[in-house]
């Protein structure tokens, strides 16, 4: 197998829709057609030899050499800052990874309000295409959309957490994961409160690894049902 020769947006591309679960293993060159990769019908024998997850560990691989490696972390800060931070904000960086989204947003939170601020950017990304799983714990993704969704379609995938019979837990993660590729974890809540005026810390990644193994915690967890 031989991908030297294949543009890095189309192995983007090709990472994003299998991390997503839109193409399925064993790969088909139709199924590979319909997602516009006809250049990697060729490789599809050789993708399946490798099976899901190891082709999203070779495109990991293949793409980071060709970034030349993932950039340094960054830290993102809502609150007070000292005159010398280096931070970055938490509405800020919020708001532009949804907006550099093109195929795929992973969206996890405990607590939602002031939607028509805080997720408009996300309903903008929906607009143009971008797909988006988001998880909560049953309840909030149960009447996410009538109460936090006041924008109409299209629609986020809603999936809720429930925990088992007599464990008292909650979805307490608020992350978001774009493009297969950007990873920002934080301890701010999706409210008006977390996002501008609380004192909260989280650490923005460019690291399609970690992209793929946080997607799968909760894209293969079985005590998540999808509700809307």
């Amino acid at each position: 197998m031989d991908l030297s020769g294949v543009a890095t947006p189309e192995l983007e591309r090709l990472r994003a829709v299998i991390a997503a679960r839109r193409l399925g293993f064993p790969l088909s060159r139709l199924a590979l057609r319909g997602e516009g990769l006809e250049t990697l019908e060729g490789e599809a024998a050789a993708l399946n030899a490798l099976g899901r997850e190891g082709t999203l560990v070779l495109l990991d691989t293949l793409l980071v050499e060709r970034r030349g490696g993932a950039r340094r972390p960054e830290l993102v800060w809502t609150g007070p800052e000292t005159r010398w931070s280096g931070a970055r904000d938490t509405a800020v960086v919020l708001a532009d990874l949804f907006h550099k989204a093109t195929n795929t947003v992973l969206l996890a939170g405990f607590a939602f309000d002031h939607a028509a601020d805080v997720l408009r950017p996300l309903h903008e990304a929906l607009e143009r295409g971008v797909g988006c799983r988001l998880y909560a714990s049953a309840s909030v993704a149960s009447s996410f959309l009538r109460e936090h969704w006041p924008f109409g379609p299209p629609f986020p995938e809603c999936h809720g957490f429930s925990p088992e019979r007599g464990v008292f837990a909650s979805l307490h993660a608020k992350c978001v994961v774009v493009d297969a590729r950007w990873v920002f974890v934080t301890s701010a809540n999706f409210t008006d409160r977390g996002q501008t005026r609380n004192i909260e810390v989280g650490v923005l990644l460019e690291d399609a690894r970690l992209a793929a193994v946080l997607e799968s915690q909760f894209s293969t967890g079985e005590w998540f049902t999808r509700v809307a």
